[in-house]
C-alpha cells in the first residue's frame, strides 16, 4: 500500500495543533486562531520546505 505523505502531514498538523491550541487557550476564539496559525504554519512549512529541497537529488550520483 503506497504512502501518501501530504495526508500524512496533515494528519500530524492536525493533531499537533489541535493539542496546542487546547493546551494554550482557554477561550474558544483564542484557541480557534492558535489552531489555524499552527495549522497553516505547519503545512505551509512543510510544502515550503519541499519545494526548496526538489531541486537535490535524494540518493547517491548514478553511474
Amino acid at each position: 500500500m503506497p504512502v501518501n505523505h501530504v495526508l500524512l502531514m496533515t494528519l500530524y498538523a492536525l493533531i499537533v495543533s489541535t493539542f496546542f491550541a487546547f493546551l494554550w487557550r482557554r477561550s474558544v476564539k483564542a484557541r480557534l486562531r492558535l489552531f489555524l496559525q499552527l495549522l497553516v504554519g505547519l503545512l505551509g512549512g512543510g510544502i515550503l520546505l519541499a519545494w526548496l529541497m526538489y531541486p537535490f537529488p535524494s540518493g547517491p550520483p548514478g553511474t
